[in-house]
């Protein structure tokens, strides 16, 4: 019987190469990409990134120099390490390559939206480029659309909250209330105030009622630097306000060009 056939060699395996760069003469050809950084140890995605050159081999060249207490990017250099102390490598896989920069840049926040659907918890501080047209919720896109604007009536004392860089999309009701109720550098007005609104692209997402004896600021030992004088509340959903006032739209109280995250009415 004829011998059992066997595969070509692999110019991966032949070649003795940096296990963290591609094969002298690929880099050039691949143009820009999109990449997936897999964890070896039970095959899941938990990075998505776009780059030319070597940059999809960065992260793991990173990891062995910087300290992630140091770096925004803490979680995904401490899931690297993690791999590396098990004496692993980082699995990399290429989704598409030989791309324009714009067309990579798309790729890469559609690649993310789809897997963080289908419930893949991954370490990207955001979402990706173009995240306007990105995934959201069905109701928030719609809602983005048609939201028509609302008057607050002059009976109710608002705080407007803006969440923009705390708000992820399919965020739970209580993720939500956490990132709205605290830590915000606020004064004496906000004894006024007797709501909150989560305001979210200039559009209501979720209304508290505020206990107006809850307020509080950090432990003493924490209050220092950017945390000092900051304050937190508690609070509960009010839906009788919500009926009124959620998914309508709050731009006319935000001035265009202020960045400002908080914006009292009727207080």
């Amino acid at each position: 019987m004829p011998g059992n056939p066997t595969r070509a060699p692999s110019p991966l395996r032949e070649a003795v190469r940096d296990p963290l760069a591609f094969v002298p003469g690929v880099a050039e050809k691949l143009g820009y990409y999109v990449y997936a950084l897999l964890d070896p140890r039970d095959g899941t995605v938990f990075y998505v990134g776009k780059g030319k050159g070597d940059r999809v081999y960065q992260h793991a060249r990173r990891a062995r120099k910087v300290d992630s207490a140091q770096t925004r990017a803490g979680l995904k250099l401490d899931r690297i390490r993690a791999i590396h102390a098990e004496g692993r490598e980082v699995g990399v896989e290429l989704v598409r390559h030989g791309l324009s920069e714009e067309t990579a840049f798309v790729v890469e926040a559609a690649v993310a939206d789809a897997l963080i659907i289908a419930g893949v918890d991954l370490t990207n501080l955001v979402a990706g480029h173009g995240t306007e047209q990105g995934w959201r919720p069905l109701e928030d896109i719609v809602a983005g659309y048609v939201a028509t604007e609302v008057e607050i009536a002059p009976e109710h004392r608002v705080l407007l909250i803006r969440v923009s860089r705390e708000f992820r999309h399919g965020m739970t009701a209580e993720e939500l209330y956490e990132k709205t109720r605290q830590w915000w550098k606020l004064g004496p007005r906000r004894h006024q105030a007797e709501w909150a609104f989560a305001v979210y692209q200039g559009i209501v997402r979720a209304v508290y009622r505020i206990d107006p004896a809850s307020w509080e600021q950090p432990p003493e030992e924490e209050r220092i630097g950017r945390m000092k004088g900051r304050w937190a509340f508690q609070g509960a959903r009010d839906p009788e306000m919500e009926e009124r006032y959620v998914w309508r739209s709050v731009w006319t109280y935000l001035p265009a060009g202020v960045r400002a995250p908080l914006r009292y009415v009727n207080c």
